[in-house]
């Protein structure tokens, strides 16, 4: 009995986590499509925690926008940001 509920829980656990990072993917998709960002990458763990990376030419303005709306989306617990070395897309004039 001990056993099934320990893998009951371990289920219900791992689908709340998964219900955690399919939000905090939504969260993210539509910040950045909202502020039309393509220079960006970035990945969901499964507690929801988002490891992003933006290119050196996001200016720090925007780099500083974007990183206070995804760190303050009821959706997201947590943001991992940094700046990668490269750009992610090639950048629109």
């Amino acid at each position: 009995m001990k056993l099934l509920l320990a893998a009951l829980l371990t289920l219900i656990l791992s689908n709340t986590a998964q219900a955690g990072a399919n939000e905090s993917e939504a969260a993210v998709a539509r910040i950045l499509f909202d502020a039309d960002m393509e220079n960006a990458s970035y990945s969901i763990r499964r507690d929801g925690f988002v490891d992003i990376l933006f290119g050196p030419s996001v200016s720090d303005t925007e780099y500083a926008k974007l990183l206070d709306q995804l760190k303050t989306h009821p959706d997201i617990p947590g943001v991992l940001p940094g700046r990668g070395a490269g750009d992610y897309c090639p950048i629109r004039r």
